[in-house]
């Protein structure tokens, strides 16, 4: 055997030894035994969120079931995966697009996520313009966002579109809540940010606004953004439902509302992580968000357009969902009910008696659609009445002794042919008096019994 062949045999022997492919060979105890030496650990890192797209588009491009492991259990469930095939359901994909952007990894309440923003053409569908992704104990697909289908514009007008949605009972009854939550972020946001609107007409912008806050009034804009984070949330969430039967035009409004809302509360992440870090070191950096912005404007438009004309249109809903929210934590305490205009007051209890929510038919602005004030955690809620149903007008956002008494005493005000109504709280202590401005603007006074008015309690509110 020559040199080198007696080397190569040494070093495999070498390497063999040096692998660790087995247990090591026994180490002497010190009580006279021996012990075997562990073996080599191998850490599995599981796969990002790039390569699980790469492999559901693979599977997919198959038809294959199995492309369905690589989704939430969540998002699964939302999805007639018994009845059609996976094609049938997300589309052909004509390629998968590689050179999208991944954002950054955020903490939510449902764990770990990220989005990967992308342009996906598909073969009869809108293109997929995003994937989201949620960290279970790995990375699973958890929904896609998809573009304006500017040919539903095009081929089917929003009139014949609303009439669709009013046929269908279920998505009747979403796009009624998802409406009433956008209008409940505008309430929220007008309500908590009155005095920047006022600071920016009165040419203040928006840094020195910012740094001039006190830590209250800075806690009050971000307890806000974080309400409106959350309803955003529930609107995405809520448009998840089964779509099984539906036209293809029904399926198309519901994902717009559903990027809507997803866009929304992505841009306003970006502007509460923008004011944070104003607030906190005096630097403004100005988010890039003009992208998003636009494709925001386009989709929201279209959503208010159907909603408008459906809440007009709809009079087969015999009561009008609303969904009420609580707290400034995510997730948001929440309770749906329905308003029934056929009744004068409704209300559901618990098990010793006290009230969960009360919704009494009060006439307060002068027309013949009695308003609906409603009570539940602690916060009041103003609908105004229309010919078809409820439009949410005004709500607070504190916690008030508020459990009103079903006597309520009602006024005319100092408007003419308008009312006010007067609450006492279930502790005795406040009187809430809640009717409309000269201008016609919701109006909300918190009196304690004796007659001494609260400080700050008394103006127009949104």
């Amino acid at each position: 055997m020559t040199r080198r062949a007696v080397g190569s045999v040494l070093l495999l022997l070498l390497l063999a030894l040096g692998c660790g492919g087995g247990d090591g060979p026994p180490v002497p105890d010190p009580d006279g035994g021996t012990t075997e030496q562990p073996r080599d650990s191998i850490i599995v890192m599981p796969r990002g969120p790039m390569e699980v797209a790469l492999d559901f588009s693979n599977r997919l491009g198959m038809n294959d079931p199995s492309c369905y492991e690589l989704l939430t259990p969540g998002f699964a469930d939302t999805l007639p995966t018994d009845s059609l095939s996976p094609q049938q359901i997300f589309g052909r994909w004509r390629a998968f697009d590689a050179g999208g952007r991944l954002t950054s990894i955020s903490e939510t309440p449902r764990g770990r996520m990220t989005s990967y923003h992308c342009s996906i053409r598909r073969m009869e569908m809108p293109a997929v313009s995003r994937i989201d992704f949620l960290l279970e104990e790995e990375w699973l697909i958890d929904g896609f966002g998809v573009e304006l289908p500017r040919q539903t514009e095009d081929s089917l007008t929003i009139d014949q579109l609303a009439d669709m949605v009013i046929q269908y009972p279920q998505v009747r009854r979403e796009i009624h809540i998802a409406r009433m939550l956008h209008d409940d972020c505008i309430i929220d946001s007008l309500q908590s940010y009155a005095s920047l609107d006022a600071a920016i007409g009165a040419g203040t912008d928006y840094r020195d606004f910012i740094l001039d806050l006190q830590d209250d009034s800075y806690s009050i804009l971000a307890q806000c953004n974080i309400r409106r984070a959350g309803k955003f949330q529930i609107i995405q969430d809520r448009a998840g439902f089964s779509a099984s039967g539906l036209p293809s035009d029904l399926v198309s409004l519901v994902n717009i509302w559903r990027e809507m809302a997803y866009i929304s509360k992505s841009v306003l992440s970006e502007r509460h992580e923008a004011m944070q870090q104003l607030y906190a070191t005096g630097e403004w950096v100005e988010p890039d968000i003009s992208e998003d912005l636009e494709r925001l404007r386009g989709f929201r438009d279209f959503f208010l357009s159907v909603s408008d004309l459906v809440e007009v249109r709809d009079s087969l809903s015999r009561t009008w969902p609303v969904l009420l929210t609580a707290g400034s934590n995510e997730p948001l305490g929440q309770v749906q009910i329905d308003l029934d205009p056929h009744q004068l007051e409704q209300r559901t209890e618990n098990e010793v008696g006290g009230t969960v929510w009360r919704a009494l038919a009060v006439e307060l602005n002068g027309d013949s659609d009695p308003e609906r004030v409603v009570y539940w955690a602690g916060n009041l809620y103003l609908f105004q009445g229309t010919t078809t149903g409820y439009r949410l007008a005004w709500r607070t956002f504190e916690d008030y002794d508020s459990d009103y008494h079903a006597d309520f005493v009602s006024q005319p005000s100092g408007r003419p042919g308008c009312r006010e109504v007067t609450f006492k709280g279930v502790e005795g202590d406040y009187e809430y008096f809640l009717g409309y401005s000269d201008q016609g603007t919701p109006l909300f006074r918190r009196i304690r019994a004796s007659m001494v008015e609260t400080p700050g309690e008394e103006g127009e509110q949104p």
